[in-house]
């Protein structure tokens, strides 16, 4: 296997922006001295990992501000990484700000042996490719005119010409030759494609996707500084423009929300958030003759449950979402915007080189003793519990420990636990672990709820079914939405975090977050089954999820996204919330705020700090419609819906 020329390992990069103005460097250092001097974090790459061999071009893609030009400047040296690490094998040309090192009043010939002693290159050996750097840079007539009285087309050739007059290794390419003319521009490919065929590197940044896909091999999409999606340049670069395809049109629709708020027209409803729980209320007030706007801080809808189809594949974008219920109205309801096909959820654990069924049942247990029976597991739980000794169980590893015994705790509880709470389990409370689903039958199903299934076409669908007909304003904040349309609307149903609504003013509530590394592979099947775990702490990932396997796909390719339990941060996307005495406490406290906010709701997982799966989410929806627009929510039956 080839060594990696850049390894990019978990790279974060953070910068402070100051909240307010100094206006001089004495009341800098008074401020300073006083902590007076206040901060805000911005992290321009969240936890990013890029690896690149030898020879291979890369295309970095994204919107402006998503965090391209800062990787390339964090491989190149410019800057250093908040976290995570950054090894180069090899020299690099760095085309990422041409004639930086130029001194605007030195002439071009000057600047041409200055510009090359940054780059590191002896006088002698600028005086040897002289001649070929002025002829490349098409500027003989101009050698002796000041650098300040140029172009910036002239600046750019020039820049290029002295960056490429030898073959790095690695080549770096920022968006710097759009200021160029038709004619330098294709030197400057033929260039690159020259440099491509004799074995150099190539990490490419350009806005022209056209150019990313004739050039590269491999893209890489940022999005504010989070990986999308990282494999075959052709692939990502289809999936990118798609999104962006999409986001037209969302922007088009807002376009005539802002002409109807221009004309006065009002809303009767403000839904913040196009997740299950606010797109469920907005669909059936709009059914009871209610004017709805639902904004979302994403630039899609959907909220966790938004699917992505990439290479004709629907990728779920934050990890697996798998409908499941025993409540017959709820499976109606969804039914009537998709079709759902007959997936049963069937994961498989590793642990080390040892493969288990979950959940834990006469599959897994045969695996792990030999046994056969119900009741020769049974005798074995039971003796290891007996031999623990655990009366009063401390912790949470005490608590698994009088529950199931050692072998089930060591090899499929610790260490995944572990991961998702990033802590050791003896420093986890008790609570968190009431039950484990110790099932004596040979059946794999996970769920034991008498629905189940996958929407055919992914969750957007049903999102887009649910709002069709509604307005919707995406890349929307609230707070910042209501400074400038706070008289547009008569409630809001509000489903971010409770803590943020009311600006922290009481701490923050405590979550855990997830990161996803996607990537496309060149193979029909990775691992064989939608969901397989990790349960060995050594593995960083809890678990990878195969994406097509939820609607038994048969594409070529497959696409893959490794999950990283992370503890969360501002800024980052919370997910999970630590629902232990402190947080619950910390959270009581705010719903006694907003039971005073008037004609503001509450709502989802967010913004009622619980955990929610998805038919628990559309139950609640059809209690807020109950109790809200005094109405009950009307299901066309389908009888031709399968059960489990």
């Amino acid at each position: 296997m080839a060594k990696n020329i850049i390894d990019a390992d978990h790279v974060t990069i953070r910068f402070n922006l100051a909240n307010e103005k100094v206006n001089n460097l004495k009341e800098y250092a008074i401020k300073m001295a006083k902590h007076e001097l206040m901060f805000q974090e911005f992290f321009a790459l969240k936890d990013v990992s890029l690896h690149v061999k030898k020879g291979e071009a890369w295309g970095l893609i994204g919107t402006n501000g998503s965090g391209k030009s800062t990787l390339l400047k964090t491989i190149a040296g410019i800057l250093k990484p908040y976290t995570g690490k950054v090894k180069v094998r090899g020299r690099i040309a760095p085309l990422i700000e041409l004639g930086a090192g130029f001194d605007q009043e030195l002439t071009a010939r000057e600047n041409i042996f200055l510009n090359g002693a940054v780059l590191g290159h002896s006088r002698e050996f600028m005086e040897e490719h002289f001649d070929e750097i002025v002829e490349f840079a098409d500027l003989e007539k101009f050698l002796d005119s000041p650098i300040k009285n140029y172009s910036s087309g002239m600046k750019a050739r020039l820049g290029f010409s002295v960056a490429t007059m030898v073959d790095s290794e690695i080549l770096i390419v920022d968006e710097v030759l759009s200021v160029g003319d038709y004619q330098f521009r294709k030197k400057c490919n033929e260039r690159m494609e020259e440099m491509l065929s004799g074995g150099t590197t190539l990490l490419y940044v350009s806005h022209n996707i056209d150019s990313v896909k004739n050039l590269c091999t491999h893209a890489l999409w940022l999005d504010h500084g989070d990986v999308i999606m990282a494999g075959d340049a052709r692939e990502v670069c289809d999936a990118y423009n798609s999104r962006q395809e999409q986001i037209v049109r969302v922007v088009k629709k807002e376009k005539e929300v802002k002409k109807a708020q221009k004309k006065g027209n009002k809303y009767d409803y403000l839904v913040v958030g196009s997740g299950l729980f606010g797109s469920v209320f907005a669909r059936e007030a709009y059914q009871a003759g209610k004017r709805c706007l639902v904004i979302d801080k994403r630039d899609h809808l959907g909220g966790n449950i938004y699917t992505e189809k990439i290479s004709n594949i629907d990728v779920h974008k934050y990890g697996a979402h798998i409908f499941h219920t025993s409540n017959k109205e709820v499976w109606n309801y969804v039914n009537q915007f998709a079709e759902f096909n007959n997936y049963i959820n069937s994961p498989v654990a590793v642990y080390k080189d040892e493969l288990y069924n979950l959940p834990f049942n006469m599959n897994t247990f045969s695996k792990l003793w030999g046994l056969r029976t119900p009741a020769e597991v049974q005798e074995k739980i039971r003796q290891q519990i007996a031999e623990l000794n655990i009366t009063e169980p401390k912790n949470l590893e005490e608590q698994a420990l009088s529950l199931a015994g050692r072998d089930v705790y060591e090899k499929l509880v610790k260490g995944y636990t572990e991961k998702q709470w990033g802590r050791d389990c003896k420093d986890l409370p008790s609570f968190i672990i009431k039950r484990l689903p110790l099932r004596f039958t040979y059946d794999n199903n996970y769920f034991n709820d008498r629905y189940q299934g996958i929407p055919e076409g992914g969750y957007t669908k049903i999102i887009l079914e649910l709002l069709d007909g509604i307005d919707v304003k995406l890349n929307t904040d609230y707070k910042t939405f209501i400074k400038e349309n706070g008289q547009t609307f008569d409630k809001v149903i509000y489903t971010g975090p409770i803590d943020e609504y009311f600006d922290y003013c009481l701490g923050h509530l405590e979550y855990r977050s997830v990161r996803f590394e996607t990537e496309e592979l060149d193979m029909p099947n990775y691992q064989g089954n939608a969901v397989v775990n990790y349960t060995d702490r050594e593995v960083p990932y809890t678990r990878i999820i195969e994406h097509k396997h939820f609607e038994f796909g048969q594409q070529p390719t497959t696409i893959i996204s490794r999950e990283y339990s992370a503890e969360w941060k501002p800024g980052m996307e919370p997910y999970y919330p630590v629902n232990d005495e402190k947080n619950n406490a910390l959270f009581e406290k705010y719903r006694e705020l907003a039971a005073k906010e008037p004609n503001v709701i509450f709502g989802g997982r967010l913004g009622n700090y619980k955990y929610y799966n998805m038919d628990q989410v559309i139950e609640a929806a059809f209690e807020l419609v109950k109790q809200e627009l005094k109405r009950k929510v009307i299901v066309e039956t389908n009888e031709a819906v399968p059960e489990v």
